[in-house]
């Protein structure tokens, strides 16, 4: 029984360090057109000591709406986020196309790489994408 009981404790004090290791963070997704029009992207985001927790929309205009995804990425450290607009107001240069919820567990490292971006007649436009974790814990 004193064994059975040491060992329930053990698990408790590691359960409790795991859960004060853990935070949680916005990582903000942006996209560089450029002087072009962006109407749409599509970018592959990985993560290492993270996991996906949740994703929404970016900035107000073309791309406010929650990008397309596959909702099986929750549970790991990668996602390709896809979204289109050929809407009349699309923004140029660098924009926040989405923001990304993530559940930290040490030191998190993330990698971005855009695999298209175009403009609303469908002309590939060279572009660039780059993240920006907030600063924080957001517990």
């Amino acid at each position: 029984m004193r064994t059975l009981l040491s060992g329930a404790l053990i698990l408790l004090v590691c359960a409790c360090a795991r859960a004060d290791s853990v935070r949680f963070r916005p990582i903000d997704v942006y996209v560089d057109s450029g002087k072009e029009p962006l109407a749409a992207y599509q970018v592959e985001i990985t993560a290492t000591n993270a996991r996906i927790a949740g994703v929404e929309g970016g900035e107000t205009g073309a791309f406010a709406d929650p990008p397309h995804y596959d909702p099986a990425a929750l549970q790991g450290g990668r996602i390709i986020l896809a979204a289109f607009n050929t809407g009349i107001d699309l923004p140029r240069g660098r924009t926040r196309v989405a923001t990304l919820h993530m559940e930290e567990d040490g030191a998190a490292e993330y990698q971005i790489r855009i695999t298209a971006a175009a403009t609303a007649d469908g002309k590939r436009i060279q572009a660039k994408a780059s993240l920006e974790p907030r600063q924080g814990d957001l517990r």
